[in-house]
């Protein structure tokens, strides 16, 4: 809704050719890719039956795990393969997107994903060996080459 998905994407598609700021940045970021992450993740926890624990904990997962994959996302748009990604290097740039590098710079972007990748996986220290596949994911995301 408005304040998830469609409100990220209005933010994202306003602030082109602007220069962007972290807040808006991370409200956009927050917005799109996060958003959708934490809602199928808080979906699985209730379909599995999950507590309130639970649901706060997937929350954390979902929102460290979207705004990691986001920001690796904007890294791949610049130093990425173009045959792996599918899509051609620096459209974001082009289209004057604001990015998480284009605030912060490529090194503190990689180390911020890194950062958030451990969050996902602390906030997943209640479930136990079952979630192993979301701890993996949350390694690949900050891993992934395309």
């Amino acid at each position: 809704g408005a304040a998830g998905m469609v409100g990220g994407q209005v933010l994202d598609l306003a602030a082109e050719g602007q220069r962007p700021t972290a807040a808006l940045v991370e409200a956009i970021h927050l917005g799109k890719t996060t958003a959708l992450l934490r809602c199928a993740v808080r979906c699985g926890a209730l379909l599995g039956g999950g507590d309130s624990l639970a649901l706060e904990a997937m929350s954390a997962y979902g929102t460290a795990l979207g705004l990691a994959f986001q920001i690796v996302d904007d890294v791949l748009d610049i130093e990425g393969d173009e045959a792996a990604l599918g899509k051609p290097i620096g459209s974001d740039l082009e289209h004057g997107k604001a990015t998480w590098p284009a605030v912060h710079g490529l090194a503190a972007s990689k180390q911020k994903a890194h950062e958030l990748s451990d969050q996902a996986v602390a906030a997943l220290a209640a479930f136990g060996p079952e979630a192993e596949p979301l701890r993996a994911l949350a390694v690949f995301v900050v891993e992934r080459q395309s």
